[in-house]
């Protein structure tokens, strides 16, 4: 490869990172509270973000001292755990990614089934909602798109 295509390639590659910088969200402020057992995560746009972390892969066996052992990094797109030796990036983290593809989809399945089963339960005040939706004329029905 010649000289002047790894320039350009340098050169796109350093402009991707300079946009990647301006327009993702960024940490002013980090913190942990451990009764709650969640992130607290402070935007320079002004919003605040709370996560649970058991909802985040690398911090699951975390004991509190560990997880408090947090710095922003890189202008505020990262979270750095020292003693843990991980770093995440505050956009991923707003977006919901937690962990690992696999991880992620292990998740995913252990709340759908969550879901599902909450689908399932009966109270009597399902049963009543459900008779009250039932005198409205119930559910509409779907529509067939053909």
């Amino acid at each position: 490869m010649n000289k002047k295509v790894l320039d350009t390639e340098f050169e796109e590659a350093a402009k991707r990172g300079k946009e990647t910088i301006a327009n993702s969200p960024k940490a002013k402020k980090i913190s942990y509270h451990s009764r709650t057992k969640r992130l607290v995560i402070k935007l320079k746009s002004g919003a605040t973000a709370m996560i649970p972390v058991n909802l985040i892969q690398i911090l699951q066996n975390a004991t509190d001292e560990q997880i408090n052992d947090v710095e922003i990094a890189i202008e505020g797109l990262y979270l750095r755990w020292i003693s843990l030796d991980e770093d995440l990036f505050v956009p991923n983290l707003l977006q919901g990614v937690f962990g690992t593809q696999k991880w992620m989809d292990d998740l995913n399945d252990h709340l759908s089934a969550i879901g599902r089963k909450g689908g399932t339960s009966r109270s009597d005040a399902k049963r009543q909602a459900s008779a009250e939706n039932g005198k409205k004329g119930g559910r509409p029905r779907k529509k067939r798109v053909a």
